[in-house]
């Protein structure tokens, strides 16, 4: 395994949300100490967690803090994955775990917004149903021997991008994982393409509302009879022709 499978593997997000064994937490440690690449995987992943979570923040009430823990505790709980030899079942029970600890920041708000606002039962509700929506994500993909998966790494457009592409070869249908992928500029958006034998194919735009809300882990594009490889590229909203790519790619790989 080179590095930027073992980065991609799922180690950052394990290491970064305490879901690693003590071997795994020294393994992890020693390749930051010495791989700079997985040092930063690390900080970025600590950083957008903390990003989420402080976007909007409003401190709540310890009253509301007991009220929101003790909803996760008792209705949120993390799908758990049987092991198997896939890499990408273990993939989902971090980001499982990284998604219920978003929702318990993003409920924090919702709550002191909604106390301010006398729309608390409204609001709580909206969150539960998106806490709902995630574990339904991840349902669908972890009971599914037919799903392969394909890592897209980052290329020298943006480096440290990085995302997961799982085709149902039964269905055809494509679902998206966005692990780290920078926030477009407002005029532009990102356009998720299959290739097969060389020749592009659109399957779908990624709206630009996923990277402000981040409702759904995630995203449900075209379904494709046949593919050999993905690829991201960014693109200009509105362009006339829309059939091959135009902008630049910024992650891409094989199934």
């Amino acid at each position: 395994m080179n590095i930027e499978e073992y980065i991609s593997s799922g180690i950052v997000e394990s290491y970064v949300l305490g879901l690693a064994s003590q071997e795994e937490r020294s393994e992890f440690e020693n390749m930051c100490n010495q791989y700079p690449i997985v040092l930063e995987a690390r900080n970025a992943f600590e950083i957008a967690l903390e990003n989420q979570a402080m976007q909007n923040a409003i401190t709540p009430s310890a009253d509301v803090k007991s009220k929101i823990f003790n909803t996760i505790s008792s209705s949120a709980k993390v799908v758990s994955i049987v092991e198997a030899p896939v890499k990408k079942i273990n993939w989902f029970k971090y980001a499982a775990a990284a998604s219920v600890i978003l929702l318990a920041g993003s409920l924090y708000f919702n709550f002191s917004l909604t106390e301010k606002n006398k729309k608390l039962s409204g609001d709580y509700t909206n969150s539960l149903t998106e806490l709902n929506t995630i574990k339904k994500d991840i349902q669908v993909l972890t009971n599914k021997s037919e799903i392969k998966m394909a890592s897209l790494k980052g290329t020298d457009v943006s480096p440290q991008s990085y995302t997961t592409v799982y085709w149902d070869s039964t269905s055809h249908d494509v679902y998206l994982l966005i692990n780290n992928l920078p926030k477009p500029p407002s005029e532009k958006q990102y356009q998720l393409w299959a290739f097969l034998d060389g020749k592009p194919i659109d399957i779908g735009f990624i709206s630009n509302d996923y990277f402000i809300k981040q409702n759904s882990l995630l995203v449900k594009a075209k379904s494709v009879q046949k593919v050999q490889a993905f690829a991201i590229s960014l693109e200009k909203i509105g362009r006339e022709d829309v059939s091959v790519p135009a902008g630049e790619v910024y992650v891409y790989g094989g199934l």
